[in-house]
């Protein structure tokens, strides 16, 4: 596990268009070789490692080539990824092959603005909410993404626990930070408590994760995509 790392991504309003949102809306796996045959690239490996996992479709995002944060710590095989959307986490999956496709714009209406697509796999829709500046029943009621308050609560009991709250930004060891999780991020553990000394960045997102579930009542788990 050592050589996994976790990603946070913005999903931005393209998850609330149906149209757009290719998580949920996924992309057939012939629309994806296709795109790959069409690259002018040895990408052989690629297109046999899809076709042997014989899945019919898969859920894809992406992110551009101009993204200074994953730069230097591109998303691989294996990593994590997260999802966000208006201060909630909304998708959990696992990386199975990131991609270059020009022809694959057309999922997203010719969008032109990422070169790379991300093909997940192990795709979960959650919901773990961070810190808000307003009261958070309220704020639930209105996220495109909440379930209904009344099948949240040990959710929100969570959140307005403690000086901080138990919440997205407990697992991914952002609680300092305020504001909106702009953009992309690649997770980094500074402040480890006793019990994660001698675990791994990722270890431990998965660890406080898995206790959050278990603290939520899995409330935080919707469905599987």
């Amino acid at each position: 596990m050592s050589g996994r790392n976790v990603f946070v991504l913005a999903g931005g309003n393209g998850l609330t268009n149906p149209y757009a949102n290719t998580i949920e809306k996924k992309v057939s796996t012939s629309s994806i070789i296709s795109a790959l045959e069409a690259e002018n690239v040895d990408n052989k490996d690629d297109i046999m490692e899809i076709q042997e996992d014989k899945k019919k479709s898969y859920s894809i995002w992406g992110y551009s080539e101009y993204d200074n944060n994953l730069k230097s710590n591109p998303p691989k095989s294996g990593d994590i990824i997260f999802i966000t959307n208006q201060n909630a986490a909304i998708y959990l999956a696992t990386v199975f092959k990131v991609i270059e496709a020009k022809e694959l714009d057309f999922i997203w209406a010719g969008r032109q603005s990422w070169r790379y697509k991300i093909i997940l796999k192990d795709v979960l829709r959650i919901f773990i909410p961070y810190i808000v500046d307003k009261d958070i029943e309220n704020w639930c009621q209105e996220h495109p993404f909440a379930p209904k308050v009344s099948s949240i609560s040990h959710i929100l009991m969570l959140f307005n626990t403690g000086e901080y709250p138990v919440d997205f930004r407990y697992i991914i060891d952002k609680q300092q930070r305020k504001g909106p999780l702009q953009g992309s991020l690649k997770v980094t553990i500074d402040h480890r408590v006793e019990g994660e000394e001698n675990m791994s960045d990722t270890e431990i997102v998965l660890s406080r994760l898995e206790n959050y579930c278990m603290e939520a009542h899995f409330e935080c788990i919707i469905k599987e995509i």
